[in-house]
């Protein structure tokens, strides 16, 4: 019986090999894009929320407009 289980695990395919070097480079360098296009989107919204705050306030300081009218925003902008 042993003889058989040991035939049969012998003649399988090995799985192949996780973590070669090239592979191990593409995906630091994917990590690296994902990690740089989080914080490029970070800065945007930070500065998005800077440029609606001072537009808020200066349109309530200013006694003589009654309206404001904002550009076209998507779903994250208009959250913000």
């Amino acid at each position: 019986m042993a003889d058989l289980l040991g035939s049969i695990l012998s003649s399988m395919e090995r799985p192949p090999q996780v973590g070669d070097q090239e592979s191990r480079r593409k995906a630091r360098g994917a990590s690296a894009r994902l990690k740089k296009m989080q914080e490029h989107e970070k800065r945007q919204k930070v500065e998005f929320r800077k440029r609606m705050e001072k537009e808020v306030s200066d349109f309530i300081q200013d006694s003589t407009q009654t309206k404001k009218k904002f550009d076209t925003m998507g779903k994250i902008e208009r959250s913000i």
